[in-house]
């Protein structure tokens, strides 16, 4: 009998990837965010999984700005280094979600669905900070990609095995 933690995959806060099915790609590692630009996340190759979530979280702004909050959005490739573009939905709405972070911390969470299907085979969270004001406002941020009901896919020969 299997265990459940022989079928799950995840990024971890070290910024390094821990799985069991030896997938590789760490999302966005601890760090801290200011300013207005995107910072992309290390790929995370989903093959062998059918399901997984975006987890996300922003610490409170520092810096007194009157309005701070960091959009975690997915990004989605059929390439691990390039051509990533919105992962939407099936109602055409790109997956993520955001973190208003002006006086308290704050969680995202994101259900992903259609990996082997019609999601590409590669995912990547982006963050975006917004600041209104304060004095060098920024906020602390990380973000993963958790993969479940991993399972490996036998080999493919042109001879049979029995």
């Amino acid at each position: 009998m299997r265990s459940v933690f022989e079928a799950l995959g995840f990024s971890n806060l070290a910024g390094t990837e821990f799985n069991t099915m030896n997938k590789h790609g760490p999302s966005i590692a601890p760090q801290s965010l200011s300013g207005s630009s995107a910072v992309n996340g290390t790929y995370f190759d989903t093959k062998g999984f059918s399901t997984a979530m975006l987890r996300a979280n922003a610490q409170a702004a520092s810096g007194a700005p009157s309005a701070a909050s960091v959009a975690f959005v997915l990004q989605e490739s059929a390439a691990s280094g390039s051509g990533y573009a919105a992962a939407n939905d099936n109602t055409g709405t790109q997956i993520g979600g955001t973190a208003t972070v002006t006086s308290a911390a704050a969680d995202v969470l994101a259900r992903i669905e259609g990996l082997g299907q019609n999601r590409k085979r590669y995912l990547r969270i982006v963050a975006t900070p917004s600041f209104t004001g304060g004095t060098s406002p920024a906020t602390l941020v990380f973000a993963e990609i958790i993969a479940a009901r991993g399972f490996n896919q036998p080999t493919q020969t042109a001879t049979s095995n029995t």
